[in-house]
């Protein structure tokens, strides 16, 4: 049941503990370029889900059942959509950057070339940038490689590890955003829900945004950019965690996304740190293009996207509907 109160105590659990961990990192220097880096922001990660366990089992006491934990209650055949919602995201955003960069010319966009030669000279780059010259004879090899055949590759080593390595810090953001958080706004029209919730998972994301995540050079317009990346993500997110019944399945959305991110900086170049980036206008532009056909493919869920759940239809097994 919806309660200001309750939705107030957790963001202050959630908000409270990241950024502290956060605010700790900062006193001792930690950027996006130090060696700790990682370590904070895995450890920021698990923010809203220490913030719902202290919510949901301590001060309310309530069972786990609410919270979407219980694999015998997935829906698996949304599930494997998710899979399928979430391998269109990176993929959608180079064809943004190829269609206003390559060929309209929009600079900011800047290029994208799904090729083993692209990768070659991205990773040289990367080798370069870390004194790593030596190796740089090693990248050239990929030269040879085909560019679809690694983009696959890439995409599916994102999958296995949102399923496995990537499954528990996941978790650590989704327990407490589509964990207790869509259960506290339960009995709100999903677009009610995401407008709140997208918006707010953005801000969260702040401290780390100010140390470089993301939009390196732009801390402030970065909070902003997150801001609007998350509430177009919320969508998906959103929807996964109502079709598949489930909290697993944002999980495994949210890992597909983290683990698949980084081809974009492997196949593209010259873009703008704030355009031409799945968290950029680029990612924005394949939300919306994403978030449209998901509402026109899924009948039920678009039916009830404005309405009160005493007011939606009962959800079907099937996709379109």
């Amino acid at each position: 049941m919806t309660s200001p109160r309750r939705i107030s105590s957790f963001l202050a659990l959630a908000f409270g503990t990241t950024w502290c961990i956060a605010g700790i990192g900062h006193l001792f220097g930690v950027d996006v370029s130090h060696p700790a880096y990682t370590l904070v922001a895995a450890l920021c990660m698990f923010g809203p889900a220490l913030a719902a366990v202290v919510q949901w089992r301590w001060i309310e006491r309530k069972p786990w059942s609410a919270l979407g934990l219980q694999p015998a209650r997935v829906r698996w055949p949304f599930l494997l959509w998710t899979v399928v919602l979430a391998l269109c995201i990176i993929p959608l955003c180079m064809v943004v950057i190829l269609v206003l960069g390559d060929t309209l010319h929009v600079s900011y966009f800047g290029h994208v070339e799904v090729s083993g030669a692209r990768l070659a000279t991205s990773v040289a780059a990367m080798l370069e940038e870390q004194g790593l010259d030596a190796m740089k004879g090693g990248a050239a090899a990929m030269g040879a490689w085909p560019g679809g055949a690694i983009l696959l590759l890439l995409l599916l080593f994102a999958v296995l590890a949102a399923f496995t390595v990537n499954l528990p810090f996941m978790l650590g953001e989704e327990l407490g955003w589509r964990g207790f958080l869509y259960e506290a706004t339960s009995n709100w029209s999903p677009a009610k829900r995401i407008a709140f919730t997208g918006p707010v998972w953005g801000i969260w994301h702040a401290p780390l945004i100010m140390m470089g995540h993301n939009y390196p050079g732009y801390p402030f317009m970065g909070v902003f950019f997150m801001s609007v990346f998350c509430t177009l993500l919320a969508l998906l997110f959103d929807w996964s965690r109502t079709r598949a019944s489930s909290v697993w399945a944002p999980c495994v959305l949210h890992g597909i996304i983290n683990g698949s991110a980084g081809a974009i900086a492997l196949f593209g170049w010259d873009g703008h740190v704030l355009v031409a980036s799945p968290a950029g206008v680029a990612g924005f532009v394949a939300l919306v293009i994403l978030g449209g056909v998901l509402l026109l493919l899924d009948g039920t869920y678009r039916r009830s996207f404005f309405r009160v759940p005493s007011e939606a239809p009962s959800p079907e097994p099937n996709f379109a509907s």
